[in-house]
């Protein structure tokens, strides 16, 4: 037994149906990414921030010998398959650690931090995170306190995180 169609209209009207319920399927997923929150308008994005600058508690109590600039470090890191915000602001504080101690300094004071992820439009499971951690760079009898302050603040992407790409910012 053979189901006899009528090429044209049929056709036309199977192939209304599938691409009306992919549209819907497809704005039904953009509803809920903004409604889920770190959306700004059309930008799907998770944003985070460690608050007012701050410096650890170990330094807390103590006089920095001599006190020195502040210092600025940008990162922006392209990840696929999740994102590990912690161990982001781990490895930008170690960079800003370096460039500290370059110039003369052995402690950050005053530390603060803030992350934006987003989720590009074209890649699928890739993010962009852009870290802005800033800090005083001082030179201290004290040892540092080699965390990022405020991690707990941290908001990431569930998954396995691959970092692809690594660009870095440097400002005094």
């Amino acid at each position: 037994m053979y189901l006899k169609l009528s090429p044209p209209r049929d056709m036309f009207d199977y192939c209304l149906q599938v691409f009306s319920s992919l549209c819907s399927n497809q704005f039904a997923l953009c509803r809920k990414l903004r409604d889920v929150g770190g959306a700004e308008d059309d930008d799907c994005s998770v944003k985070s921030s460690s608050g007012p600058a701050r410096t650890h508690a170990v330094l807390a109590d103590t006089k920095p010998v001599k006190v020195g600039p502040r210092v600025i470090h940008t990162e922006q890191f392209i990840c696929k398959g999740g994102v590990d915000t912690g161990r982001l602001l781990d490895i930008s504080r170690k960079k800003l650690y370096t460039t500290a101690k370059a110039m003369g300094g052995n402690v950050l004071l005053d530390e603060q931090w803030d992350c934006s992820i987003r989720h590009p439009k074209l890649q699928k499971h890739e993010f962009k995170v852009t870290i802005r951690y800033s800090a005083t760079v001082a030179r201290s009898f004290f040892p540092d306190g080699q965390r990022p302050v405020g991690i707990e603040a941290a908001k990431g992407i569930k998954g396995l995180m691959t970092v692809l790409d690594r660009q870095v910012e440097l400002w005094c």
